[in-house]
């Protein structure tokens, strides 16, 4: 799946591409709309998990916990504790338990952010402008960028890279 972006001006158009969208065969899941928090989006689906940053920051706190446990248990195997026997399952779950506790963390501080890859929209956005996110097969990609401009043949479809969903 590729994820197409692409700025609406109002919401009639919006609604007009969302519908164009479902017409060629985008599901409502693979449809996302981001608007200003004033503008009635009723009807369109919403933007869902990518309004903020906890996916992202939520991976980079398991890479980066787990790393750190396994270096804790490690250095545990290495020089243990006084009076206590350190093995193989030990360095394990420290891994483990640094891995989540950091992805649990990370994830939320993330949350409390807006998503990074959005960033460049927000002043669009801020104008009243819609920010409209379908992901497509890789292989129709052009096929839905003509579905999209035969609306507006100057709206500018960008690409950001392929969500990864929690549940398919």
């Amino acid at each position: 799946m590729e994820r197409l972006c692409f700025l609406s001006p109002d919401l009639n158009h919006a609604r007009q591409v969302v519908n164009d969208l479902k017409v060629a065969g985008v599901t409502d899941k693979h449809i996302y709309v981001l608007a200003k928090h004033d503008v009635d989006v009723e009807g369109l689906p919403d933007a869902g998990p990518d309004f903020d940053d906890f996916m992202p920051a939520y991976k980079r706190g398991l890479e980066l916990g787990g790393t750190a446990g396994l270096l804790v248990g490690l250095a545990a195997l290495a020089f243990p504790p006084s009076g206590i026997v350190v093995g193989g399952g030990l360095v394990l779950l420290v891994g483990l338990w640094g891995a989540g506790v950091g992805g649990v963390l990370t994830g939320i501080v993330g949350g409390s952010f807006s998503n990074s890859k959005l960033q460049s929209f927000e002043a669009a956005i801020d104008e009243g402008k819609l920010l409209i996110m379908a992901d497509v097969p890789k292989n129709d990609v052009e096929r839905f960028e003509r579905i999209i401009k035969k609306l507006d043949p100057e709206v500018e479809v960008e690409g950001i890279e392929p969500a990864a969903p929690l549940i398919p």
